[in-house]
């Protein structure tokens, strides 16, 4: 549906560098990175405020690098929102539509059946400076679906929202693009946000996309670093790589030697990435586990966490475990108690690391 070849954007001293991504139709599609990593920019070229340097926006196999904005048929949801403050909520609702000089009858019933589903109807007459942050969002999602746009564009929508609110919305906007088959690309620096809305995410690092995919791999095997570091993986340390055999590897990290995947990357220096919630801890040994790790730790600090308690571990390395409530209480665990931390082979993901790269 969406296509970006080879996009390059330039402004002030910022440069977007050789963009390839693709939103196929019907899915969510989110773009994540940290402030400053061109996000913005990136959506701004593609509806059309930022001109491209040199590649292609296609939508629908349609060439619009070159349109202007109101002929790319995309609707926007800004994180200012941006609406028309003398205009009603009805008025702004229908501000895209007849811009584009659709008909009323076109319009006006995709724009009764959005308001009964966001549930804007009683706030149809009033101005945008009576209504709340939430009733703001709602309208401006409202705003972008009315003309029918091809594929919807949110930028950063429910950044300023507290976290209840912030919830509700993306429970409507999931509902929103799963019942109306709607094509839609995300950008955001909330990773909760990202994971729960899309189902394919790029990582934008620094003006380049560093890694893309389903958002369970990019998540879950971060290729890079930097990449692991923005995710927030609990436990990314240097390792060294010291046998491979039969598709695993045994890796000197810290102390302590444990075994995971093998990568096939020659490099033997690695970073090692494990999630806290891939750890799981036991108060005595036991060899009913299928775990290829089971290490010895004593407890060093423990963190209060909603909905997860933080468990930091002294493993041989500086080991993060991420466990319930009920688990914690059942485990009885306290610092300075030695547990066993188990990790599957296949839960720690081997990063391969160049000269001098830090990890900290």
């Amino acid at each position: 549906m969406l296509e970006i070849k080879n996009l390059n954007v330039v402004t002030g001293n910022f440069h977007l560098r050789d963009i390839n991504l693709a939103v196929a139709e019907g899915e969510c599609h989110a773009v994540i990175g940290p402030s400053g990593s061109g996000k913005s920019t990136l959506l701004h070229a593609v509806l059309g405020v930022l001109p491209a340097q040199n590649g292609h926006i296609q939508l629908g196999g349609k060439d619009i690098t070159r349109l202007p904005i109101e002929q790319r048929g995309l609707g926007y949801v800004p994180q200012g929102l941006g609406l028309f403050s003398h205009l009603t909520v009805r008025e702004n609702l229908a501000y895209s539509a007849r811009a584009r000089h659709m008909a009323a009858s076109d319009f006006q019933p995709l724009i009764n059946q959005l308001v009964e589903a966001t549930g804007i109807g009683s706030l149809l007459d009033r101005k945008p400076e009576t209504l709340s942050g939430g009733e703001r969002q709602r309208v401006g999602i409202v705003r972008a679906l009315a003309s029918q746009p091809k594929v919807v564009l949110l930028d950063e929508p429910f950044t300023a929202l507290n976290e209840s609110l912030r919830r509700e919305l993306w429970w409507l906007m999931r509902a929103l693009q799963q019942e109306r088959g709607l094509t839609v690309m995300l950008v955001t620096h909330d990773l909760s946000e990202a994971y729960f809305l899309s189902q394919t995410i790029s990582v934008l690092l620094e003006g380049r996309i560093i890694q893309q995919g389903d958002k369970a791999t990019v998540y879950g095997r971060p290729v890079a670093g930097d990449v692991a570091r923005f995710l927030g993986i609990e436990t990314l340390l240097p390792g060294r790589v010291v046998d491979v055999n039969d598709g695993l590897a045994t890796v000197e990290v810290g102390t302590t030697r444990i075994v995971a995947l093998a990568i096939s990357a020659e490099s033997k220096e690695v970073f090692v990435s494990i999630r806290g919630e891939d750890v799981t801890l036991q108060n005595h040994d036991t060899t009913a586990t299928s775990a290829r790790n089971r290490l010895v730790a004593r407890i060093v600090a423990i963190h209060a966490g909603s909905p997860l308690m933080q468990v930091e571990l002294d493993a041989g390395f500086p080991l993060t475990a991420l466990i319930t409530r009920p688990s914690f209480h059942e485990l009885e665990l306290q610092v300075g108690s030695t547990v066993i931390a188990l990790v599957k082979a296949p839960s720690i993901n081997l990063i391969p690391r160049r000269p001098g790269e830090k990890y900290s």
